[in-house]
């Protein structure tokens, strides 16, 4: 019995270490700007949700495409219907895009640079990994300002993506109003991570 309990407890420790890894938050800001000098179209979600694991120097990203809020509410109709198609049923879709998840912009992957998660200065990290936005995985490889603490983790990053890379189409119509590259700025304070 006693073996029992001891293993019990090592089990619960040793869970807990794990758990003492990790840093999530459920309310990063994503903000993209692809503007032109013709139309100024900016959005932000604040309802991204993120965790680091800094035993693996892991990280992960999610965020609901009909989040993000925009100036004007046609400008987000037309985002989330007409290029997103985050709120276009499945059954209305070609064939191939069936299967994908629309709703969601996701990225998984590694910070690649060494980081003293202990130090508490802020580093420039090069972080790698698989970013998903309109059903399409692309590897892509993005730098990242990290400030760790001992009850928070600050990171910041700034990025480009084109949206074609994504099958995203533009029509002719509005190809001047849209930039080429689509600016992304993430924002996110981590907190230890709860069970």
């Amino acid at each position: 019995m006693n073996k029992l309990i001891l293993c019990i407890a090592l089990s619960l420790i040793l869970f807990n270490a794990g758990a003492q890894n990790r840093y999530f938050t459920k309310d990063a800001k994503i903000n993209f700007n692809s503007s032109t000098p013709l139309e100024d179209i900016i959005a932000e979600s604040n309802q991204a949700t993120t965790i680091i694991d800094v035993a693996n120097n892991e990280v992960a990203f999610s965020v609901l495409i009909t989040t993000f809020k925009f100036r004007r509410a046609l400008m987000e109709e037309h985002f989330n219907e007409n290029y997103m198609e985050s709120s276009k049923p499945k059954e209305s879709r070609d064939a191939a895009d069936k299967m994908k998840d629309f709703s969601k912009a996701k990225f998984k992957g590694k910070i690649i640079s060494p980081i003293d998660w202990k130090s508490e200065k802020q580093v420039v990290a090069d972080v790698k990994g698989d970013l998903t936005i309109h059903g399409v995985t692309k590897e892509v490889t993005l730098k990242a300002q990290i400030t760790p603490g001992k009850n928070k983790i600050a990171a910041t990053a700034e990025f480009k993506i084109i949206p074609q890379d994504y099958n995203i189409a533009i029509p002719s119509a509005v190809k001047g109003k849209i930039a080429k590259e689509v600016t992304i700025l993430i924002d996110a304070v981590y907190t230890p991570y709860q069970q």
